[in-house]
């Protein structure tokens, strides 16, 4: 048996406290006070568990100890453990159950019998887990423990201003021609986001509140099918992920105008129709970009101010547009020009260049006869056809012509050949 006596007085003393046990127990077992010096298994201040099934551990007699006296026991088995206080059968009072892979803090309150009364404090619970349904918000979904992204679908079939709770929502339009307005950019701030998209009858125009603009512009159009994604920066909303219906390809843009040089931005230009308005304070240029693209721009500006499209490479071709007017222009990513027009002085044109022809085919010729018009036989030379043959040609010393002629009224005569 232990002892426990002090080498220099001889007196008694009280043991060392046994920290820390690693017990595995096939039966259900008591545990001793250290204080006892007994040949039994230690009630350690710390004890990882491990039983072979669900056993119990009965504590010691709590009368033989003060109350305060304490013991940690962590289940580090996969069988659960029924803790009890003292009796000499293992038949006492139940103080804890410990489950796998948890830690009971276990105290003395009082110690009047030999079972005591014991409290306890769980303090390990195997991994922590959050509430996944309390931490869910706009676009998240709680699925058991876990979130996951999700895309609520909200319908619309009337006008309507979307609210704030539509952040990460996908947005279907289901109406006719319709307009939905968004949420203030500054109010929802910088990321919030939503999907539209245009499953309705008709276009769907969706506006900005306020002064805030859409990617620079005043609003946005969905044709038929089309959906995008809208983003605020804070001051404004930007777009990505457009999808373009390959049935309704065509956007318009409205934009108003007082003069000066207006330089469109690649989403303003990706408009094929284009009306301009307001009232010019001096002369307006519209540049587009430097890219191949087939426009329609109607010139409805007021004013006596000239409204020209260009490029901004130097030197290429523009066209000025009159007012009241539509034209079809075409950019080869260098010039612009007009492929027909209408409207009071609907356009004018700086230069035209044509191939050179020939007298087979003329460069310029006319709907009615296809077979005679204008070429180039040579340098310096502009050849006049009729039916497909050369009848005479302007160069820098005059007219040349070939055959017979009427030269003014009641005059005929033969030149063949020669020249006036």
């Amino acid at each position: 048996m232990t002892t426990y006596t002090n080498p220099f007085t001889g007196q008694t003393i009280n043991p060392s406290s046994v920290s820390y046990e690693s017990l595995s127990i096939t039966t259900n077992t008591t545990l001793d006070w250290p204080i006892n010096g007994t040949t039994g298994i230690p009630a350690s201040n710390i004890i990882d568990i491990t039983a072979t099934a669900g056993l119990s551990l009965t504590l010691p007699p709590a009368s033989q100890v003060s109350t305060g006296q304490t013991i940690l026991i962590r289940n580090i088995g996969s069988n659960s453990i029924t803790v009890k206080g003292y009796s000499t059968d293992n038949t006492g009072p139940t103080v804890v159950a410990i489950s796998s892979g948890v830690a009971n803090y276990i105290y003395l309150t009082s110690n009047s019998t030999d079972a005591g009364t014991w409290a306890t404090v769980v303090l390990g619970a195997g991994t922590s887990s959050a509430n996944a349904a309390t931490l869910a918000g706009y676009g998240l979904q709680a699925i058991g423990t876990t979130l996951n992204q999700i895309y609520s679908v909200d319908n619309y079939y009337s006008n309507a201003t979307l609210p704030a709770t539509e952040q990460a929502h996908f947005v279907v339009w289901g109406g006719g021609a319709g307009a939905i307005t968004m949420p203030s950019a500054g109010t929802v701030g910088e990321g919030w986001f939503c999907q539209l998209r245009n499953n309705g009858t008709g276009i769907l125009t969706i506006t900005p509140a306020g002064t805030d603009t859409i990617d620079g512009n005043a609003n946005q159009q969905l044709q038929l099918t089309e959906s995008l994604v809208i983003v605020s920066n804070g001051t404004g909303w930007n777009t990505f992920g457009y999808g373009r219906s390959n049935s309704f390809a065509y956007t318009l843009l409205s934009l108003s105008v007082t003069g000066g040089t207006t330089t469109l931005s690649a989403t303003q230009a990706a408009n094929t129709i284009q009306i301009y308005a307001g009232t010019l304070t001096s002369n307006q240029i519209i540049v587009v970009p430097s890219t191949v693209q087939l426009y329609s721009i109607t010139n409805n500006t007021t004013g006596a101010f000239t409204f020209t499209v260009k490029t901004s490479v130097v030197g290429g071709a523009t066209v000025v547009l009159g007012q009241s007017s539509t034209v079809i222009l075409i950019c080869d990513g260098t010039n612009v020009y007009a492929a027909s027009g209408s409207g009071g002085g609907a356009s004018s044109f700086t230069s035209i260049t044509l191939g050179n022809g020939s007298a087979s085919v003329p460069s310029l010729k006319f709907t009615g006869d296809l077979n005679s018009g204008i070429f180039l036989p040579s340098t310096s030379q502009v050849g006049m056809v009729a039916a497909n043959t050369q009848v005479g040609y302007w160069n820098a010393s005059g007219l040349t012509m070939a055959g017979t002629g009427t030269f003014g009224t009641g005059v005929t005569g033969g030149i063949a050949g020669g020249t006036f």
